[in-house]
This record gives C-alpha cells, sequence and structure tokens, in this order.
C-alpha cells in the first residue's frame, strides 16, 4: 500500500519525502495559481497552514517524477464528514498542479488516478474537491452541490439605521466564540466537517491572519457574540464572502454595513452585496425578514464540489445510521431486505416495523435496487430528487415495485447539503 505506484514507463508517483520535494510542491503551486504576487511568500504561507494542520501527515502530499525531477503533484488531506449521524472517513482533493514545461503528457490524469487508488487502498468513503471546469469528470467525479449566493443591495443596507452592535477583527481569545457560532449555524448541515478548538485556531491563525481583511466578529453593546464574517480576496479587485453566520437583525445588520463598507472602498464597486448562505439557513431567514433579498443559485456542470467514491463497500456500511434514522422518523410500510447494489458492491439492508440495519448477507428473499455511483452520490447529497433517478437510463429502479419507492424516498430526501466556506481546501 504505500509503495509508488508506477503512472507510465518515465514517471512515478509517490509521496513526498525531502524537505526539497515538499518546498518545490509549494512553489510549483504559488507560481502557477497566484502568478501575480510574492510567490515565495504565498508558498511559505501555504506551507505553514498546511504542515501545521493538526492532523497532516506527509504522504498527503503526492508528487509525480521523472527521475529527481518534480513533474507535478496533488494534496489528499483526510477529513470526517457528518451526514446526519453518520461519520465518512473522505479524502479532500487540492492543489493539483503540473509543472508547465510537463503539460499535456499525461501527468494530471495519472495524479487523478493515483489518489482513487491511494483512497481505496485506505478504505476511504469517497474523495471530495472543489474542481475547475470539465476534467474532473473523466475520473468519475460528479455535481453534488450547487453555489448559492445572496444579493442585498448596498441603497438598502445604508437606508437602515447603524446597528446598535460592534464589529472588530477577531483574535486567537475568539477561538470558542467562532467554533461555537459555526458548529450552531453549519454543523448539522449534511457535508459538515468535523472540527475541534485547535482546528479552529489554527484556521484563524494561519489561514485568514495574512488575508487582506481578517475575518470579524459582531458583538452586542454587552459584548455577547452573535455572529461573524469571513471576507477574502482573489484574483479580482473586489472582496468577497467567504462564510457568514449570524443569530439576529442586529447582528446581519451590522455585518451589511460593515461588508458594504469594505466593498465600497474596491475600485468600480458593485452595488449589491452577495452572501453565500445554504437555502434554508437561520441567517437567510432573518435576511429576508427584513430586507429584499436576491437568491442566485449557479447550476454549471462539472465544476465546483464534486465527489468520486473510493472505497464503496466501507461508503455504504458508513451510512447505516443515517438512514436507520431517517427509517426510525418515517412510517415505512414496506419490510423485507433490500439489496442496494452500487456499481459492483452490495449491502443489504434489513427493513422490519420501523427499524433498519445491515446484513452480511441476506436471510429471505431480497429486493434489489442497482444505482451507479454517480446517481447514488448526487442522491445521498440530496443534489438531485430520487424522481430524477427513477428516469436515468443506467438504473433498475423502474422495473421495481411500487411500494419499494416510499422507501427509498426516506433513504435519500432530497435535503439540502451544504459545505462551508472555511472548510474549503
Amino acid at each position: 500500500m504505500g509503495s509508488p505506484i508506477t503512472s507510465s514507463p518515465d514517471f512515478v508517483i509517490r509521496s513526498l519525502t525531502t524537505a526539497p520535494e515538499i518546498e518545490a510542491f509549494y512553489r510549483l503551486n504559488a507560481q502557477v495559481f497566484r502568478p501575480d504576487h510574492d510567490t515565495v511568500l504565498i508558498a511559505t504561507r501555504r506551507r505553514r497552514f498546511i504542515t501545521e494542520a493538526p492532523d497532516f501527515h506527509h504522504d498527503q502530499l503526492r508528487g509525480a517524477f521523472l527521475g529527481p525531477t518534480y513533474l507535478g503533484g496533488y494534496r489528499i488531506p483526510a477529513f470526517t464528514m457528518h451526514m446526519g449521524p453518520a461519520q465518512l472517513r473522505i479524502c479532500g482533493i487540492g492543489a493539483v498542479v503540473t509543472h508547465p514545461a510537463y503539460r499535456h503528457q499525461g501527468i494530471a490524469g495519472a495524479l487523478m488516478r493515483d489518489a482513487i487508488t491511494y483512497a481505496t487502498q485506505r478504505q476511504y468513503a469517497l474523495l471530495l474537491l472543489d474542481g475547475i471546469p470539465n476534467f474532473y469528470s473523466q475520473f468519475g467525479y460528479v455535481n453534488v452541490l450547487d453555489r448559492l449566493q445572496h444579493a442585498i443591495a448596498s441603497e438598502e443596507i445604508h437606508a437602515h439605521p447603524p446597528s446598535p452592535n460592534t464589529v472588530r477583527p477577531a483574535t486567537l481569545d475568539d477561538v470558542p466564540a467562532l467554533l461555537t457560532l459555526h458548529q450552531r449555524h453549519y454543523g448539522s448541515y449534511l457535508g459538515s466537517f468535523d472540527r475541534t478548538l485547535h482546528w479552529q485556531e489554527h484556521l484563524l491563525r494561519h489561514r485568514f491572519i495574512f488575508a487582506e481583511e481578517p475575518p470579524v466578529l459582531v458583538l452586542t453593546p454587552d459584548d455577547e457574540p452573535r455572529g461573524y464574517l469571513i471576507p477574502f480576496q482573489r484574483r479580482t479587485p473586489a472582496y468577497h464572502v467567504l462564510e457568514v453566520a449570524t443569530d439576529d437583525w442586529p447582528a446581519a445588520l451590522a455585518l451589511l454595513q460593515y461588508y458594504a463598507h469594505l466593498v465600497e472602498k474596491t475600485p468600480d464597486p458593485p452595488g449589491e452585496v452577495l452572501w453565500p448562505l445554504p437555502p434554508n439557513s437561520f441567517t437567510l431567514y432573518i435576511l429576508a425578514d427584513n430586507v429584499a433579498v436576491r437568491s442566485e443559485t449557479h447550476r454549471i456542470l462539472d465544476v465546483g464540489w464534486m465527489a468520486c467514491p473510493a472505497h464503496v463497500p466501507t461508503l455504504l456500511h458508513s451510512l447505516v445510521p443515517l438512514w436507520q434514522e431517517r427509517v426510525q422518523r418515517h412510517t415505512v410500510a414496506w419490510s423485507g431486505i433490500l439489496a442496494l447494489e452500487v456499481d459492483d458492491s452490495t449491502c443489504y439492508l434489513e427493513v422490519r416495523l420501523g427499524t433498519l440495519r445491515m446484513r452480511e448477507s441476506p436471510s429471505g428473499p431480497v429486493d434489489t435496487v442497482h444505482l451507479t455511483s454517480r446517481v447514488f452520490l448526487q442522491l445521498l447529497f440530496g443534489y438531485r430528487p430520487l424522481m430524477w433517478a427513477v428516469h436515468q437510463p443506467a438504473q433498475c429502479i423502474p422495473s421495481l415495485p411500487s411500494p419499494l419507492l416510499p422507501l427509498l424516498a426516506i433513504l435519500f430526501p432530497q435535503e439540502p447539503a451544504w459545505i462551508a466556506g472555511s472548510n474549503s481546501y
């Protein structure tokens, strides 16, 4: 499992093992992705953020080598993702890059195949990435989230009197409050990540401390934290919001006024602010109750947050607590053994009297549902509804007895998933 993977007769892909190799990894990423900045400084900061993370291991950095020459590489950190009560061990994919002199020679494709092998051998449930357009689908990745943002006109923000709350930069002393707010607003979503105080401190200390504008905390007149906002600036003259959360309208108004002022300092400022929020978030409801909000959903194929299965038996086994909870919350008329096939793997689920449990092998007749991994992942993340899956040509659902469809609708509701911006990597 730890041996190099031969990707062609000419180059191999393996973990980075020496300081010069790791330095080459970060330097190349800075040169390719941030060419208009101080690439030495960017590489140094990025290396510190990644290598000083609480759960960093050197085998999470992998590279393609032609002899001693570094051709390109990628990062494959490990996370725990929550799907309700289910906890999935997943791998992220980030910092995928090929040296300009070696492009169009199959290196990027070999890196992606290496990532699938890496995650599968270590029995991770799936791989997740925030991808560039029209590249990752060829390796089995499918869209699982849409980009959703909400616009509020600056003119309307300025029409309100100043909020009684105050906004100030967050400090390391605010780490517990930031973690509490993050978990309150984003911890219950499908797709949320495990986060500890150590991780929250690491994010504030290394990821955001060098940003053009720091994360800010909003406080009541009695100094009670009521929300936060993380701005960032990337490759454009305008600021964007990476993540925001508020507990009430005074906090939301204070952050709107702060952010509108920040945006207006940029060249050619837009006439509105944009906040990324889940479609059913508490903060969005607060905004909609007090200002006019225009919500925009961007559905672009083969770009953005995409997932790919790794070790499918692990994925299916990890999801049993989620399915058990969903069955317990509903009245299920159907009972029996469901053989859920995803690609070449089968999971036997016994449903009896409002309970569900996994069986190693069937103890009686089974009803079989076959799903491709593409359809399965999009159902799992609530990205597509069950009736969409029914009409996919690769599925066998249309031939199933109609009593099974209500059970499948319980197992795969169209419940929105969300990955908070500060969980991007």
